[in-house]
C-alpha cells in the first residue's frame, strides 16, 4: 500500500513539474508576445501621422527605436569628386577616376606598339584587333570576322535592329551606348572642341579629328577599285554603292526621281531655301559650311597652305587648283581623236567646256567610245553600264586605276614634286620646265640626263608608269645606307616618299 501511495504522490509531483513548466513556458511565450506587441505598438507610432497643432507651436521630431537604429546603416555613396558622377561600387569609381587623370596602367607588351589603355578590357580588345588573334568571330549573316566576340554582339544589331539605348529628351534610339553620350552633347549645345585651322568647333573629339582631315588633305580611306581616297569611311561606302555598284537608293519626294545620292543638294533646286546669313554683310547661304568659308573674306582667314611655295588660301579647292600649277597635273581632257593625239588637257572643268563649245560646237564634255556626248561625269558613268563601247573606258580616262600602290596619283604627284624642288637648283629647274610641264615628264627627263632606267612602256596606266619612276628616282638620289634602311623596314615607295617629305 506505501509503495502505492508513493507512486501517486511522485506521479502528482511530475505533473506538478510538468504543469509548472507548461507554465513557465507559457508566461515566457506570453512576454515575448506583449513585447512583440510593444514593439510594434512602438513602430507604429513612428509610422503613424503626426496630428495637427493647433496651438503653433514647433512639433517634435519623431525618434525611431533603438533596433530600428541597429539594424539600419548609412549607405556609402561613391561619387567622382570632379564631375559629381554616381557609382555602384568603389571599383567602377576607381575606374572613372582615369578619365580625369588620364592614367592608363595597361600597356600593350607586343614589340614595336607599347600602347597604353585604361583598362584591362580596351588591352584585350587591342590586342585581339590590331595584332590578331587564334580566334574569329563569324556572322552568320553577312559573313564578317571579328576579332573579338563583343564586336559580333554588336555587329548583329544591325541586322536585327535593336537599339537598346534611348534619349530621354528625343526618344531617339541607340545601338551603343557610346551614340548615345554623344547624342546627348547635342541637347546641351556645348562644342568644347575647337579647330585650331578655323573657327569651326564640335561637341564630338570624333568630329573634330574628321574634320582637321580636310585640312591636312588626309584621305585615309581609298577605294580598291578605282584608287579614289575619301576622309570618311561611309564616304567611301557611299562611293562604291552609288559609282561602282549603280545603287539609286535616295528618292525625291518633289520629283520622283531616284539618286545614288547628294539628295539633299538636289532638293535644294526646288526650295532654294536660305537659312544662313553673314552677319557682317547679310548674304544669305543654304548651308552653313558655305557661311563659314563666305566669312573668311572679311576675317581675311586663310587656313589653307601650299606644301611648296608656303601660300595661304581661304578654300580648300583653290588650294587644289594652285597646286596643279607646280605639279603641271591637267586632269580635263579633250575627248576628241584630234584633240587626244595632241594632248589637249585642262586644269579646271570650264575650261575645258568652253574649248569643247568654241573649238567643237559642243556644249557637253564627256564623250563615251560609242561618241556619245554626256553633260555629267554621272550620267556618263550610268551609260557606260549598258554600252559595250565603253568597257573601262572612265577608268582609262581617269587614270587613277592600279593596283599596286594605295596612294592616289594626285598625292603622288604632289610628293615628288615637293622632292624635286628641294633637292634641285633654280637654274636646273629652270632648264626642265619647272611649274610649266606635268612632273611625270620632268622626273622623266631627269633619269634620263642622269643615264637612270626610265618607264615609258603604254602597257602600264599612267600611275603605274609614275610609281615605277618615283622608285628609280629614290634608289638614285637616296644614300644607299638609308635606302637599306627603308628595305630592311619593309617600306612602299608611297611610304619612303612621304617619309622623305615629312622629314624636309
Amino acid at each position: 500500500m506505501a509503495s502505492k501511495r508513493q507512486k501517486k504522490s511522485s506521479s502528482a509531483t511530475t505533473t506538478n513539474l510538468n504543469t509548472s513548466t507548461i507554465t513557465t513556458r507559457l508566461t515566457k511565450s506570453q512576454q515575448k508576445e506583449g513585447n512583440n506587441q510593444k514593439i510594434k505598438h512602438n513602430q507604429v507610432q513612428v509610422i503613424e501621422k503626426p496630428k495637427l497643432n493647433t496651438d503653433k507651436k514647433p512639433l517634435k521630431a519623431t525618434t525611431v527605436s533603438s533596433e530600428v537604429k541597429k539594424d539600419s546603416k548609412p549607405k556609402k555613396i561613391n561619387k567622382c569628386a570632379i564631375c559629381s558622377k554616381v557609382f555602384k561600387g568603389l571599383n567602377d569609381l576607381r575606374k572613372h577616376l582615369r578619365i580625369h587623370s588620364d592614367e592608363r596602367p595597361y600597356q600593350c607588351p607586343e614589340a614595336d606598339c607599347g600602347k597604353r589603355f585604361r583598362q584591362a578590357g580596351c588591352l584585350k580588345n587591342h590586342r585581339a584587333s590590331q595584332h590578331g588573334t587564334d580566334i574569329i568571330f563569324y556572322c552568320d549573316l553577312c559573313g564578317k570576322q571579328f576579332p573579338v566576340k563583343e564586336r559580333l554582339r554588336l555587329h548583329l544589331r544591325v541586322h536585327t535592329g535593336y537599339k537598346p539605348y534611348k534619349c530621354n529628351i528625343c526618344q531617339k534610339t541607340f545601338a551603343r551606348g557610346g551614340q548615345l553620350s554623344q547624342h546627348m552633347v547635342t541637347h546641351t549645345g556645348v562644342k568644347k572642341y575647337k579647330c585650331d585651322y578655323c573657327d569651326s568647333k564640335f561637341s564630338c573629339l570624333a568630329n573634330l579629328k574628321i574634320h582637321l582631315k580636310s585640312h591636312l588633305e588626309e584621305r585615309d580611306f581609298i577605294c580598291h577599285i578605282c584608287s579614289k581616297a575619301f576622309y570618311r569611311r561611309d564616304a567611301l561606302k557611299k562611293h562604291i554603292s552609288c559609282y561602282h555598284e549603280n545603287i539609286k537608293a535616295f528618292h525625291c519626294n518633289i520629283c520622283n526621281k531616284m539618286f545614288k545620292g547628294h539628295l539633299p543638294q538636289h532638293q535644294r533646286t526646288h526650295q532654294s531655301i536660305k537659312t544662313h546669313g553673314c552677319l557682317t554683310c547679310g548674304a544669305l547661304f543654304s548651308q552653313r559650311s558655305q557661311l563659314i568659308v563666305h566669312q573668311r573674306i572679311h576675317s581675311g582667314e586663310r587656313p589653307y597652305r601650299c606644301q611648296i611655295c608656303h601660300q595661304a588660301f581661304a578654300h580648300s579647292s583653290v588650294l587644289k587648283l594652285h597646286i596643279r600649277k607646280h605639279t603641271g597635273e591637267k586632269p580635263f581632257k579633250c575627248p576628241l581623236e584630234e584633240c587626244s593625239k595632241a594632248q589637249v588637257a585642262f586644269s579646271q572643268l570650264p575650261h575645258l567646256k568652253k574649248h569643247m563649245l568654241s573649238i567643237h560646237g559642243q556644249n557637253k564634255p564627256y564623250m563615251c567610245k560609242c561618241k556619245a556626248f554626256f553633260k555629267t561625269k554621272q550620267d556618263l558613268q550610268q551609260h557606260s553600264q549598258n554600252c559595250k563601247n565603253s568597257t573601262n573606258a572612265i577608268e582609262e580616262d581617269d587614270n587613277t586605276r592600279f593596283n599596286d600602290t594605295v596612294m592616289p596619283i594626285t598625292k603622288m604627284r604632289l610628293m615628288i614634286t615637293i622632292l624635286i624642288k628641294k633637292i634641285s637648283s633654280e637654274t636646273k629647274l629652270k632648264e626642265l620646265g619647272f611649274e610649266k610641264r606635268l612632273i611625270d615628264n620632268i622626273l622623266v627627263d631627269s633619269l634620263r640626263c642622269a643615264g637612270r632606267r626610265v618607264t615609258t612602256d603604254d602597257a602600264f596606266t599612267e600611275a603605274e608608269r609614275l610609281k615605277l619612276n618615283i622608285e628609280e628616282f629614290l634608289d638614285w638620289t637616296v644614300p644607299s645606307e638609308s635606302m637599306k634602311t627603308f628595305k630592311d623596314g619593309r617600306k612602299s615607295v608611297e611610304e619612303i616618299l612621304e617619309q622623305l617629305v615629312d622629314g624636309l
